[in-house]
């Protein structure tokens, strides 16, 4: 059962922002106070056990993140999900499993994360990748005809697909009904990846009916809330031979003789890399442990949040959208949407305009494009909201 005040894990991140107020969950979620335990403990371990702590980070500490993720994604095998630094270099590794093809086809959309944009902006260089984009900004007006857009060209043959689960730059989000239903009309031997990084253990994601058939990336830095250094990706079951690869692809047999063979784990192990720092494992489990001690799973904090989404939109001062121009990139209702709120401005330099506006009054929000956002977090409360509320209608006047 979620706790009254949840405000109370972080009270290390509230004080170091004192005065002012942060909506801002959706880039840099705070995290909760047991997370610098947990990374004190890191450094303790390391002093203790020197270059033997692989040995236990591999056979505990991973498993357990492992199985954390796996819990909120309720998903079976918690050995299909493989870790690193970041999400991209994932991607990446997802990516050079087509090293060396004549040709490479990828489907995806124009509202894709920074670096996956620019990943295929730079691929979209070289002769024989094609890449087609279906427009998704209209996606959270018209659901319906992005859906048919992307149904069409998953009739097509494509060698990869990259999809939002939810879009950085509006907050829409697909159901996961929505996403089974894109699934079941790819062909087979299309490798379906989704980006999930605004969607995990945010929105109640169920990937049951989608376990063994696509590649599901997120990680710890936002709603994850261990910070940097856990990201994860969902492998299917298969012989999977990435060709940018590091030791950690066949830990199991770093003690046997060496050969010109390069060989990988049977897991999603084949798709990890090389020495990271393993603390952001060490917070992601202290935070996850410590949530279910309390009773906190993702519904309670969903729920917690869209409270207080609803709470702002009912407080919002009438003419702060119409003083600046912003249009909602949402639905009212917040039937199924994630955990910020987008306000499109007229132009680039109005969004700016604003932006600096509300930060110089000590209110953090932040922009993509003339898009501006607003994120809310299991670190706030209705108190907080209602005090943001109140410093944009002295702006407003």
């Amino acid at each position: 059962m979620m706790p009254s005040n949840p405000k109370q894990y972080y009270q290390r991140f509230w004080a170091g922002h004192a005065g002012k107020l942060h909506f801002r969950a959706h880039s840099h979620h705070f995290w909760p106070d047991i997370s610098r335990e947990a990374q004190i403990a890191y450094w303790d371990e390391c002093a203790k056990l020197g270059d033997d702590k692989w040995d236990k980070i591999f056979s505990e500490t991973i498993p357990r993140t492992q199985n954390h993720i796996a819990s909120i994604l309720r998903l079976a095998d918690a050995r299909q999900i493989a870790l690193a630094p970041n999400t991209h270099e994932l991607s990446t590794r997802l990516l050079s499993l087509f090293l060396g093809r004549k040709s490479l086809n990828i489907l995806t959309t124009t509202n894709e994360f920074h670096s996956w944009r620019r990943q295929f902006f730079r691929l979209m260089e070289i002769p024989n990748i094609t890449i087609h984009q279906v427009d998704a900004n209209n996606f959270p007006h018209d659901r319906d005809a992005f859906l048919r857009a992307m149904r069409t060209e998953l009739a097509k043959h494509y060698d990869l697909v990259y999809l939002s689960q939810v879009f950085f730059d509006s907050g829409a989000a697909l159901t996961d009904s929505e996403i089974v239903s894109l699934v079941a009309v790819t062909p087979e031997s299309t490798l379906f990846a989704i980006d999930g990084y605004h969607g995990f253990a945010a929105l109640p994601c169920c990937l049951t009916k989608l376990e063994g058939k696509v590649f599901y990336l997120g990680g710890g830095y936002k709603y994850g809330q261990g910070g940097e250094g856990v990201g994860f990706m969902v492998v299917p079951k298969g012989d999977w031979r990435p060709a940018y690869t590091g030791w950690y692809a066949e830990y199991a047999k770093l003690s046997g003789p060496t050969g010109q063979t390069v060989g990988y784990a049977n897991d999603a192990m084949a798709f990890m890399g090389s020495t990271q720092d393993p603390s952001g494992f060490y917070r992601f489990n202290a935070v996850w442990d410590l949530f279910n001690a309390e009773g906190i799973g993702i519904p309670g904090i969903h729920d917690y949040v869209a409270g207080l989404q609803k709470t702002f939109l009912e407080n919002l001062p009438r003419h702060f959208m119409r003083n600046w121009s912003l249009t909602p990139l949402f639905d009212p209702a917040l039937v199924w949407h994630g955990h910020f709120l987008t306000f499109e401005a007229s132009s680039l330099d109005l969004a700016e305009r604003c932006l600096q506006t509300l930060n110089s009054h000590d209110i953090l929000i932040d922009r993509r494009g003339a898009r501006l956002r607003f994120g809310f977090g299991l670190y706030q409360d209705k108190a907080d909201v209602m005090a943001l509320c109140q410093r944009l209608q002295k702006l407003v006047g």
